[in-house]
């Protein structure tokens, strides 16, 4: 059942609808550039809202492609991290200059990375005392150069509970991107666990309209980690023959 989520173009279609909901239910269909800045009347007719809508369905399907192994995926996170850094940064993330570029060129590197990978081969798991040690290592790097940029973002940000779920959600979404960028396995356990520290920020935000959004990013985690364990089994017939001759 979790693969057969996992390869629903369906289960597509309803991330989309529930960020789309969630979006217009939230007043951002009819929101402008005007709305949000005071750069001069000409930002009156800049679509801010749909253009956010838009973002968000494209990190609907960078995750739903990643999650089919799909290369395609990678290719989508780009533009996602591109429009996803000129938003945060508008509306007031200055920390967007430094944290954004950094996921970009991660996805650039997981994009040439699975270029030279069999597309339904994962790297294999790092094992022992050595990649406990690696793991541990990236992730501490991620959170310490995740708490240095959002305190450069945030105003007295230390004494806030925010401040702190955001610094842990960007340091595990950094350390994600990395398994992602080898094309580990393991990364969608740290999704499962971002997804649940964002599900815990929306509500202390009070933000309901988004738990039904990271409910989603939970399932979709847990399918596509379903689909990583065994690719080969339950990918299309014809694609398996192109992995087995390109062997």
């Amino acid at each position: 059942m979790l693969q057969k989520i996992a390869k629903s173009k369906s289960f597509d279609l309803l991330g989309v609808l529930i960020v789309v909901t969630i979006s217009i239910a939230s007043g951002y269909l009819t929101e402008t550039l005007a709305d949000v800045t005071h750069w001069g009347p000409w930002t009156a007719f800049v679509p801010f809202g749909i253009i956010s809508i838009g973002n968000s369905i494209l990190s609907i399907y960078s995750t739903r492609l990643t999650g089919r192994m799909n290369n395609l995926g990678n290719i989508v996170g780009i533009a996602n991290v591109v429009l996803s850094g000129s938003i945060d940064y508008i509306l007031g993330n200055k920390a967007a200059v430094i944290t954004y570029p950094v996921t970009f060129i991660i996805y650039t590197v997981a994009i040439e990375h699975w270029k030279k990978t069999n597309k339904y081969q994962s790297s294999k798991p790092m094992t022992g005392i050595k990649g406990i040690l690696t793991i541990v290592g990236m992730f501490t790097l991620s959170m310490i150069f995740s708490l240095g940029t959002n305190f450069i973002g945030w105003t007295n940000g230390l004494t806030n509970p925010l401040f702190w779920i955001t610094v842990i959600a960007f340091g595990l979404s950094l350390g994600a991107n990395v398994l992602n960028a080898m094309k580990f396995e393991m990364q969608w356990k740290f999704w499962m666990l971002y997804n649940f520290i964002q599900l815990v920020k929306a509500g202390i935000q009070g933000n309901f309209a988004n738990l039904g959004k990271y409910v989603y990013y939970i399932i979709n985690a847990i399918a596509a980690l379903a689909f990583w364990k065994n690719p080969i089994k339950v990918a299309p017939t014809s694609k398996i023959n192109q992995r087995v001759n390109h062997a």
